[in-house]
């Protein structure tokens, strides 16, 4: 079973371009989002990022349908795959509709644990492993 992770994304006018969508630079700020919220509800909630972080080694974003101002955006979070120093982590950029959820855009990253003290990349944390693998979907 996939373990997905949902955010929910207030959009604010500012997120918004002369086209009346979401404009295409927000997408990377709100997969952040994502992520953090993801961490901090499954990961590590009272982490030391300033020890040991994460650092983006690759991004992807593929758009499908504008988003607008008046959409309730979700951000689906999974990570995919974790190696020895990185994972992998997938967001699926939805809206509820009046039929059901609307994939609106995908994304994907490529995070790289970062030893921020002796400033080299660093193994994934067993823990994290761990957490990640123990995650249940219907927690959130």
């Amino acid at each position: 079973m996939k373990k997905i992770h949902r955010t929910e994304v207030q959009l604010r006018f500012s997120d918004i371009d002369m086209l009346m969508h979401v404009n295409n630079a927000k997408f990377p700020t709100f997969m952040e989002l994502s992520r953090i919220q993801y961490f901090n509800d499954i990961i590590a909630p009272r982490h030391n990022w300033k020890e040991t972080g994460l650092i983006v080694a690759n991004y992807t974003m593929d758009f499908k349908i504008p988003i607008y101002f008046t959409d309730q955006l979700y951000i689906e979070t999974e990570v995919t795959a974790i190696g020895t120093k990185s994972m992998t982590i997938i967001y699926r950029f939805i809206v509820e509709g009046d039929s059901g959820p609307i994939l609106k855009a995908t994304g994907s990253s490529v995070m790289v644990c970062f030893d921020y003290i002796k400033h080299v990349s660093a193994p994934v944390p067993d823990l994290w492993r761990e957490k990640v693998n123990g995650f249940q979907e219907s927690n959130f």
